[in-house]
């Protein structure tokens, strides 16, 4: 376990444990804090990190498969040139190979879990490093979570974590490597998630209910509620929320909107204007929308700044 204060020092031990890797500290004049914590279960190692000050990271991924899982915050990473935005429920999967440049937020926590070789091969024709959606990523996601939790604690059996989410991602794999093709319940559960998130996307200023949504996509209300589960790992309304948090950084970072209040843009993405909704923001965004709005003018906030 690593605590520290000291930039240099935390470098030194990410580095140690990931491989090649560079960090830039783009907050130097905000403290820096990061806690560190290293754990074991079967093949698998476990890297819980947390801490404060927004970070540049510049890594190449070399003979292991890496699975990050933010827990609070979100990163905006570049890998082989193409953008990804990893936030709290889903991962990111960097591969041997990848050429990759992140971004973190103010504060973060999040999971990277170290794969042995012979558990992940690089699919012939990898797909997308997301996941989030699809059964097949959230049969890996949970599993991940499990493991970390597993690491941690040490209960008795507790290496079926580790079994279990080496199964996992052996299904994931094996699936990238078959022709794209789908059950029809899959697709139709997949095509119902996309609907709903689109109807309620339109609608984010409104309060509407899950009854309300599972008539706008003529489907059950506890059927919505299994594919939502089943896809994205999320009930209807707690996706309704995060499509809301997202419309609120939209917001944050349009010049167009500078005029307005931060209150006011909380109403405009459908939120209540609160110190509960400032606190969930950060929660998901790793920084207060006060922060999120001074990044964008490049300012650094004052820590009694909130919105």
């Amino acid at each position: 376990m690593l605590q520290t204060e000291d930039f240099g020092c935390w470098e030194a031990a990410v580095s140690t444990t990931l491989g090649h890797h560079r960090s830039d500290l783009l907050t130097p004049a905000s403290p820096f804090r990061a806690h560190f914590r290293i754990g074991q279960l079967g093949a698998f190692t476990v890297l819980h990190v947390q801490g404060s000050g927004r970070l540049r990271l510049i890594r190449e991924q070399r003979e292991q498969s890496v699975l990050w899982l933010p827990l609070r915050g979100i990163t905006a990473e570049r890998i082989n040139g193409q953008s990804w935005l990893a936030e709290p429920g889903t991962g990111l999967l960097f591969q041997p190979g990848d050429a990759m440049e992140g971004e973190t937020s103010e504060t973060m926590e999040g999971l990277s879990i170290l794969i042995p070789p012979g558990l992940h091969q690089r699919p012939s024709h990898p797909g997308s490093p997301l996941l989030a959606s699809g059964p097949l990523h959230q049969r890996v996601l949970a599993g991940a979570r499990a493991l970390a939790a597993a690491a941690a604690l040490q209960p008795a059996g507790a290496e079926h974590a580790a079994d279990q989410l080496a199964e996992a991602l052996r299904e994931w794999t094996a699936w990238q490597e078959q022709p794209r093709r789908e059950r029809i319940t899959a697709r139709r559960r997949r095509d119902t998630v996309a609907a709903a998130r689109q109807w309620m996307a339109a609608r984010l200023k409104e309060r509407f209910s899950i009854q309300d949504l599972s008539l706008a996509v003529a489907v059950s209300a506890r059927q919505l509620q299994y594919s939502f589960l089943e896809e994205i790992g999320r009930s209807p309304l707690t996706e309704a929320k995060r499509l809301r948090l997202q419309r609120l950084r939209m917001l944050l970072i349009d010049p167009s909107q500078d005029h307005r209040r931060v209150m006011e843009l909380m109403a405009a993405a459908g939120l209540i204007a609160s110190g509960v909704t400032s606190a969930d923001y950060r929660h998901w965004c790793g920084e207060s929308p006060s922060q999120t709005r001074l990044r964008r003018l490049g300012r650094e906030s004052d820590p009694a700044d909130e919105a």
